[in-house]
């Protein structure tokens, strides 16, 4: 036998040559073992809640059938073009026992080459929730291999290679606008890899990356020290780093422009005080002209002025009112409010979740005069019988190793926030190990320490 040739593959190559791959309802399938199946080298999309998707496989059955090639190798015999998820969901529940997940019924599909394999690929995985970095990514390799396509002259079944622009065809594929898919290659073309990483990592918003991505890689690289040291790089700041500002020569020689002028002008007005006496003033001449405030209509902002029949010049209400400026705003101008919305929604977030763990995060216990002092949480209900010295006992955990003599720091939290009021309170007695309580906990006699109470 020559060297190199495989029965095999000349099979399965001429298995695909004779099978008619024009679109229609019904396509093949078969009842293939999950343990026939392998992965998919050309699948970069993250595989995340498997086990979620096995629950419902589980309680609903598998709703979509799995396509594969046959391509046997030594991993298996069929590799998966869509439906990793849902075969590792599969694998799962067959691991767990249920035996009966083993067998699925898959489309046997035979993509012509690796290119049009990706895209296939990429086509199954349109409708899913995807991360920002596979997005990203998608894009990349559907473009790349869209171009090597169009390059060699071979066809995509209802897309047209040959005339207009890849990026309405990539649009399509992928569900998104043109704009977006614009957007998408700004960023893969000129974004530097510092921030690319940042994105990927979703630390660094896509409207932000986008904005970095229209300057050049040495104003990255000034935008990328001032990220080391803010720790954050909103949309807004990138676009205001991108206006141009004018040089300071300039506003120097504006600056001497404006004092020249000025001075000019005091010297002349001297010049025409001195020939000129001030006249006596008159009766009526202290007189001052009233400016008094008016009502500005809303007529004159709505978006039917022209041709409105019954506008006037004093119109605070109408059911008909449509905001000119909100209506002809661009689209440009709408994204970017959208973005600037977003940005501070996510540090809002950011700033939320920083104190929730700086609450979460409490020091347990320090040391004072010798005195252990444990810093608690005390719920809003009780804070003011505590204060007040009416309520005299705490029922805890001893998870802390509370001890008599010891003092108890109560934090007052009310919503799960924390109101800022303490209050201290000494432990006089602990009662352990007693009949009724459970196990790990105890009843401490406090002593209010009003000295210390706020």
């Amino acid at each position: 036998m020559a060297t190199g040739f495989s029965v095999m593959d000349a099979l399965n190559k001429n298995s695909k040559a004779g099978v008619d791959e024009s679109p229609r309802a019904r396509f093949r399938t078969k009842d293939i073992s999950i343990f026939k199946m392998y992965r998919n080298k050309l699948n970069f999309y993250d595989l995340a809640d498997i086990e979620e998707l096995a629950g419902d496989i589980l309680m609903y059955g598998l709703k979509q059938n799995l396509e594969v090639v046959f391509e046997p190798n030594e991993q298996g015999e069929y590799r998966i073009v869509a439906g990793e998820r849902r075969w590792l969901a599969l694998k799962h529940l067959v691991e767990q026992g249920y035996k009966d997940f083993e067998i699925a019924t898959c489309k046997l599909t035979t993509p012509q080459d690796e290119d049009e394999e990706q895209v296939e690929i990429i086509i199954a995985n349109a409708y899913r929730t995807k991360s920002l970095k596979d997005v990203i990514e998608e894009e990349q390799r559907l473009k790349a291999c869209l171009e090597r396509m169009k390059t060699d002259g071979k066809k995509i079944k209802g897309y047209d290679l040959q005339s207009g622009r890849l990026r309405d065809v990539i649009a399509s594929m992928l569900k998104m606008s043109k704009t977006k898919i614009a957007q998408i290659e700004s960023v893969n073309n000129n974004l530097i890899p510092e921030f690319r990483e940042e994105l990927n990592n979703e630390r660094l918003t896509f409207s932000a990356a986008y904005e970095l991505s229209g300057m050049s890689p040495e104003m990255q690289q000034e935008a990328l020290a001032k990220y080391k040291e803010s720790g954050e790089l909103s949309y807004t700041e990138i676009k205001d780093m991108k206006s141009p500002q004018k040089p300071e020569q300039e506003q120097d020689a504006a600056g001497q422009q404006d004092t020249v002028s000025d001075s000019d002008t005091t010297g002349q007005q001297s010049s025409e005080n001195s020939m000129n006496p001030p006249e006596e003033k008159k009766a009526g001449d202290d007189y001052e002209t009233p400016h008094p405030e008016g009502i500005t209509s809303i007529c004159y902002s709505c978006t039917e002025y022209e041709t409105c029949n019954v506008k006037t010049g004093t119109c605070t209400s109408c059911d008909q009112y449509k905001n000119r400026a909100e209506a002809y705003k661009t689209d440009e101008q709408r994204y970017n409010e959208e973005q600037d919305a977003i940005d501070r929604e996510t540090k809002k977030k950011l700033r939320e979740q920083a104190e929730e763990e700086k609450m979460n995060n409490l020091p347990s216990d320090t040391q004072e005069n010798g005195q252990k002092v444990h810093h608690i949480k005390l719920g809003a209900t009780f804070f003011e019988e505590v204060a007040s010295g009416e309520k005299t006992f705490e029922l805890r955990k001893n998870d802390r190793g509370y001890k008599k003599g010891d003092i108890l720091e109560m934090m007052e939290f009310k919503d799960g926030k924390n109101t800022g009021r303490t209050v201290r309170v000494l432990v006089t007695y602990i009662l352990e190990e007693f009949a009724g309580l459970e196990d790990g906990y105890c009843i401490m006699a406090t002593s209010l320490m009003k000295e210390d109470a706020e």
